[in-house]
């Protein structure tokens, strides 16, 4: 009781000086909040290299989630490409790429290649042209092999689509890459060093 009396006495006998040391200590203690709060949001976005993971296989995806990880990064696979020359499980792409500056717990986006050859769906090439047969082709990831030309009134047009010397329906499953006979009409006919029945036998 005496102390808050003498503090009192204090105030009303030097005010100025009271009002002074009560504004000293807030700012004091403005001071010692900002410091902690610039020291969490400094911690907060503190950024990190992301790792190299091109060409990672799943054993090693898994030891870098598993032992490797300091930064909580998030592994997340996105897509798999199937590619003839690289064995299945592999990391071919990665986002963000290596090296870039990111925040701790960030999600990195993979693209893997597959462990097994995909079908491709047969698509209808009957009654296109032969060049956007072609270019048809090549959009489903199958290939162009013989063109035969057939007598027909329909010059130019895709008359017949074989593989493997069998007429081929729309919507078909073939392997990747597949070669695709093509029977092209020609108001005049004409073999170009290939016969109608060559293309039944291959």
């Amino acid at each position: 009781m005496q102390k808050n009396m003498n503090i009192k006495k204090i105030y009303k006998e030097k005010p100025i000086v009271s009002t002074l040391i009560i504004m000293l200590l807030i700012v004091i203690f403005a001071v010692l909040i900002f410091q902690f709060l610039l020291r969490f949001i400094t911690l907060h976005n503190e950024e990190y290299d992301v790792p190299e993971l091109l060409n990672f296989d799943q054993e090693q995806l898994k030891q870098f989630q598993e032992n490797e990880n300091e930064h909580d990064f998030v592994l997340t696979v996105i897509d798999s490409v199937f590619l003839p020359d690289q064995k299945g499980g592999i990391v071919i792409s990665q986002d963000p790429m290596a090296g870039s500056k990111v925040k701790k717990g960030r999600k990195i986006y993979l693209i893997v290649s597959t462990f097994s050859q995909p079908e491709i769906e047969m698509p209808n090439l009957i009654d296109l042209s032969l060049r956007q047969a072609e270019n048809m082709l090549i959009t489903n990831n199958l290939e162009v092999g013989q063109i035969i030309y057939k007598a027909s009134e329909f010059n130019n047009a895709v008359l017949e689509q074989l593989y493997k010397g069998r007429n081929i329906k729309p919507g078909a499953m073939l392997p990747y890459h597949a070669k695709i006979t093509l029977i092209v009409g020609k108001t005049e006919a004409t073999t170009e060093g290939e016969s109608l029945e060559s293309a039944y036998d291959n």
